[in-house]
């Protein structure tokens, strides 16, 4: 994350309460935030969350500063407010992380864990899917997330992680409580598209490997195999 300056991007209100922002001041924020516009956007659609999201990045995530985004939350900063041309909300992108701890800076500040973005009507808990470990799902789980919601296609999360090549995030789902046999609007059972892709994929690969240690589980779980056509 690059440094920004608050004076670059905000004026008035806004202005000042950056500045809180920028030097720290959990307690000065606490003071300002109910009487700030929060969610309007400044200059190149920065939003005061976002900018104090950055700030937490760029000092090395003290627990100050995730307080303070706590705090801004708390105060009425939407975690969900998309930025314009599609771009990804604070919570969608937290979401992604590689670390929980900023996902976990919105939960206390109220954000649902079943929210959903405004641009494809989805929950956060697939945006997770997109991270480097399971972190950030299993953060939403603890707090309650649907582990089996459905997209716009009638995917869940362990339908859409297996069509990623998610397999830690399969089997994070399926350790939990997934339905391990889900079926989406189009018809399309689970096991067999885990059925189709051991036939279709070479046995010396990892990814055939991961397939069969899942079809092995899902068995595990009740799922009857072969399944049927």
């Amino acid at each position: 994350m690059k440094k920004i300056e608050p004076e670059d991007y905000f004026t008035g209100q806004q202005l000042i309460l950056a500045k809180a922002i920028q030097a720290g001041d959990l307690e000065r924020v606490k003071q300002l935030a109910p009487e700030t516009d929060l969610n309007t956007p400044g200059e190149q659609d920065l939003t005061i969350l976002y900018f104090a999201l950055n700030e937490t990045y760029y000092n090395n995530n003290p627990k100050p500063r995730l307080q303070i985004v706590t705090a801004l939350v708390k105060a009425g900063a939407d975690p969900l407010q998309p930025l314009p041309k599609g771009m990804a909300s604070p919570a969608e992108m937290v979401s992604m992380g590689d670390k929980d701890i900023w996902l976990k800076a919105l939960l206390d500040g109220g954000l649902d864990p079943n929210g959903r973005d405004r641009n494809h009507n989805e929950s956060i808990i697939y945006n997770t899917l997109k991270a480097r470990n399971t972190d950030t799902l299993a953060l939403l789980v603890v707090h309650g997330a649907d582990i089996d919601t459905r997209d716009s296609l009638g995917e869940t999360p362990l339908m859409a992680a297996f069509l990623s090549n998610r397999f830690e995030h399969v089997n994070y789902l399926l350790d939990h409580g997934a339905d391990p046999n889900p079926v989406n609007k189009l018809g399309w059972v689970f096991a067999s598209l885990v059925q189709d892709s051991i036939k279709d994929s070479q046995p010396e690969t990892e990814y055939h490997q991961n397939c069969l240690q899942l079809r092995d589980k899902m068995i595990a779980l009740g799922v009857k195999w072969p399944p049927e056509t």
